[in-house]
């Protein structure tokens, strides 16, 4: 088996890992592979207990937050995807727990004046998830994150290995974006036609006057069911994703600032904290994207879970609550 690939699915048989940051610099790899579509987003949700923020230059972070308890902060993918369908997420954590759902820079209503290289990039992510900590009077961070979340919290947890307390990453994207070579694939061998003509469909839109957000959201949505075993379970997660969750903006401003530099790798095997991996094997990311991360960080756990892609606590809620309850059981304290 090919661990790229992960478990039913197809290996990258194209590019050298040169040709493909090559193609993740311009537009369409963005649109129609890895880094627009990367970390998919879910339903609306109500019933946040309270909203906070932090001054940040020009503009503020915002915060929801939900229970009460040791502070949990959770990371959306993307990078672009507005918080709100990890409130999801946040109900397989037990009573005790305050869940923070950090809009990130670029979404939700975290917006800097201009959207640029100067606004959106790495060095400014980290900062702000340290500015986060310190208004919240934290010494460390427990972060849980999924897919391109798990990109920022490894990229924070690499800057500041001391300042982080646990983590609980889901379906991440790696310490490098060498994942990148085979993720495109991996979902391309997993489309039907109707998919493939949806796409297509909306990478002509914005040629005819459809504005680039919107075109993007709309790929988006048609790409969705690649990222799931159950197909059935992809196309209804796509049918509920809110317009305008997606910010193909920032997305592909992150893309182009981690494709200069980025490698956690050397940080993260500083860090000395408990942390969980959750991956499915038929995770488009593939399982060798999780045991690089689980390679670089000593005494981490990689749990895999079977019949299972990009979101396991859709596909599979017990296994996932499972390895959750027994990661927080286990690191209590």
């Amino acid at each position: 088996m090919n661990r790229r690939a992960g478990r039913g699915m197809a290996p990258n048989d194209g590019c050298s890992a040169m040709d493909h940051m090559g193609c993740m610099m311009n537009g369409s790899f963005f649109r129609r592979a890895c880094l627009v579509a990367a970390l998919l987003y879910g339903a609306a949700v109500t019933g946040w207990a309270e909203d906070g923020k932090v001054g940040r230059d020009g503009f503020d972070l915002y915060y929801k937050t939900e229970g009460s308890g040791s502070p949990v902060v959770l990371l959306s993918g993307g990078p672009g995807f507005d918080v709100d369908y990890m409130k999801e997420v946040g109900g397989f954590l037990p009573v005790g727990y305050q869940r923070i759902y950090l809009e990130q820079r670029g979404t939700g209503r975290s917006l800097p004046p201009v959207l640029s290289p100067d606004t959106i990039n790495v060095k400014l992510w980290v900062e702000d998830l340290e500015a986060l900590r310190i208004s919240l009077k934290q010494e460390r961070l427990f972060l849980v994150a999924h897919s391109g979340g798990g990109i920022y919290a490894q990229a924070y947890a690499a800057a500041h290995p001391d300042r982080v307390e646990r983590m609980i990453l889901i379906g991440p994207g790696g310490p490098t974006l060498e994942f990148a070579q085979w993720f495109g694939d991996n979902l391309a061998a997993r489309q039907r036609p109707e998919d493939v003509r949806l796409v297509a469909y909306w990478d002509a839109a914005e040629s005819h006057g459809v504005d680039h957000e919107k075109a993007s959201n709309e790929r988006v949505r048609a790409v969705t069911p690649s990222y799931f075993f159950d197909r059935a379970k992809g196309l209804a997660w796509a049918a509920k994703m809110p317009d305008g969750s997606f910010h193909a903006r920032t997305n592909e401003l992150l893309f182009a600032d981690l494709g200069k530099q980025y490698d956690s790798r050397p940080g993260l095997r500083k860090l000395r904290c408990p942390v969980l991996i959750v991956q499915g094997h038929q995770d488009p990311v593939g399982d060798l994207t999780a045991e690089e991360i689980h390679s670089a960080i000593a005494g981490s756990q990689l749990t895999f879970l079977g019949q299972c892609g990009h979101y396991p606590w859709v596909e599979r809620p017990d296994e996932f609550r499972r390895a959750v309850a027994e990661f927080l059981k286990k690191t209590k304290g």
